[in-house]
């Protein structure tokens, strides 16, 4: 899902309206008095303020660069700003059971969140709390504890996000009329296809490949911007963007290790929408169904091995989930995780001679890979029994390729289970012989 910037005349028009801004406040602030006896000091300083806001965004725009394709170049939209959100499912308690990264607690008129995550390889650590208050209600004392704290007025009506896994979150919550923009086109869900297409969700860049546009979020004003924050570089971008006057929000589901720690993270984007109680009966049905299925492959004694990796590698010759939420998908469906150790909860570069001993005599490889065409040779790969018994998966089945499009990324984020019934079927047919494979299907073999 590559990515592109605004034309720079959009630029440069931004940039002369901000500069034209600032100008006007500049003279606004030297025509005011500043004898101490006469001056309006709680006028001059919000004028002073607003300089520094307009002047903050003229540096990062101006700051701004280009680098992707022309899928993700979008005008503003034409956006409905008076959709309605429920006032009253705050009174909604939300219990935090399999997520690591954040909690929640609940209070009369108000909730906290707690943000908490510390990654040493990707140099992040943060630890903030976020003040969700029922709008109209009078405001907690920010002290102690939450001297620090975020304050949020709910319920927000506006949202952006970089990140297709939010998104998701934010469809399977009914706020896809809420969503100003997203990272790009590169959206498999063929009704944000469709709106993208029309103008009516902007494109903001995707998560990986670059920060946020200034330009675009600024003329956009959404009400939140929540941000996949996957390094220290992002997580200052969201200060950044907090400095300018943007409700800029990160989030860690990426870094949860198991699905439903991931799929938990629904209930963190609706706090922001008072749609706490849909996000509970959404988690619990999908957590109800995974339970059922992962019983399903309990009463096998004999169970298959299976392992996951990713080709090609930057790190190695593959990435192999051992640890990660992918990986938690094999345990669930009744297999054995053959690469399972005590390591980090990411995915770790691997070479073909340590895969080749961890994993030669395992029943069903899965890969990204729909083709082994770019693989290592024959005699490496039909070593692997799995690879001779024409047992090698690939999940990129619900794929777009024309518009860079995966489901992959989508839809298990908010429905883990359907990732899991495909894999009880792959690992145990029997059981489910009447189901057809969602986003699994059999890697082309042309090296055997």
């Amino acid at each position: 899902m590559q990515q592109s910037c605004s034309s720079r005349q959009f630029n440069y028009i931004v940039f002369e309206l901000l500069l034209g801004r600032a100008y006007t406040l500049i003279l606004n602030i030297a025509s005011t008095q500043v004898d101490d006896n006469k001056i309006d000091k709680p006028i001059f300083s919000k004028m002073t303020n607003k300089l520094r806001r307009w002047v903050l965004a003229i540096a990062i725009i101006s700051c701004t660069q280009c680098g992707a394709d022309k899928s993700s170049t979008s005008t503003e939209p034409e956006i409905n700003r008076t959709v309605q959100v429920q006032q009253d499912s705050i009174q909604e308690e939300v219990e935090i059971k399999y997520a690591k990264n954040f909690s929640v607690s609940n209070f009369e008129n108000y909730k906290v969140a707690h943000i908490h995550f510390k990654s040493e390889n990707r140099n992040i650590f943060i630890d903030q709390k976020i003040v969700f208050l029922l709008r109209g209600h009078p405001k907690p004392e920010l002290s102690g504890e939450l001297a620090d704290a975020w304050l949020v007025e709910v319920p927000l009506q506006t949202v952006a996000a970089n990140d297709d896994g939010e998104i998701t979150r934010l469809k399977a919550l009914n706020l896809t009329d809420n969503i100003l923009a997203m990272g790009g086109g590169g959206i498999y869900d063929p009704e944000l296809r469709k709106r993208w297409e029309a103008k009516q969700i902007a494109s903001i860049g995707y998560s990986f490949h670059r920060p946020p546009q200034p330009e675009v979020i600024l003329s956009l004003n959404p009400d939140v911007l929540i941000l996949y924050s996957y390094n220290n570089q992002r997580l200052e971008g969201v200060t950044k963007l907090r400095e300018l006057g943007i409700n800029a929000i990160p989030q860690f589901a990426w870094a949860e290790a198991s699905f439903l720690g991931k799929a938990e993270w629904i209930k963190f984007s609706a706090l922001f929408f008072n749609r706490e109680r849909e996000a509970n009966e959404i988690f619990n049905r999908v957590a109800t169904r995974c339970e059922e299925l992962i019983q399903l492959t309990k009463a096998n004694e004999s169970k298959p091995e299976a392992f996951l990796v990713y080709h090609p590698s930057d790190a190695s010759d593959w990435n192999a989930h051992r640890n990660d939420f992918y990986a938690s998908f094999l345990e669930a469906a009744g297999a054995e995780n053959v690469l399972k150790d005590d390591g980090p909860t990411h995915a770790v570069g691997m070479n073909n001679e340590k895969l080749l001993a961890l994993a030669k005599d395992t029943d069903v490889w899965i890969v990204n890979s729909t083709s082994d065409q770019n693989w290592p040779p024959a005699k490496f790969l039909n070593s692997f029994k799995a690879y001779q018994n024409d047992m090698v998966y690939h999940y990129q089945k619900r794929t777009n390729y024309e518009t860079d499009a995966y489901d992959w990324y989508e839809t298990p984020e908010v429905r883990p289970d359907f990732v899991i019934e495909d894999l009880v079927s792959i690992f145990y047919p029997e059981l489910l012989p009447d189901h057809e494979l969602k986003y699994f299907e059999k890697v082309k073999l042309t090296k055997k």
